[in-house]
């Protein structure tokens, strides 16, 4: 009678830690999906922002439009 109480109490903290063990190794998976989902919404939101700054380009200086031409091409190449 005891030797089975003792076997399930071992079998239960080993299935708790395996359980543990687990959710540790999915937890950076988790973290890359969580990060990815964050950097689309950056992504539309800076994409929104460069829509704006586009509008007013004519009232902008002429550095200030040739910056805005360089940095929306870096954005182009990377997104």
């Amino acid at each position: 009678m005891y030797s089975a109480l003792v076997t399930a109490l071992s079998n239960m903290l080993s299935n708790f830690f395996k359980l543990k063990t687990t959710q540790i190794e999915n937890q950076s998976e988790i973290n890359i999906i969580e990060d990815k989902k964050d950097y689309k919404k950056a992504t539309d939101i800076a994409e929104k922002i460069i829509e704006i700054a586009k509008k007013y380009k004519k009232e902008m200086t002429f550095k200030d439009r040739l910056q805005l031409f360089r940095l929306c091409e870096k954005f182009q190449k990377y997104n």
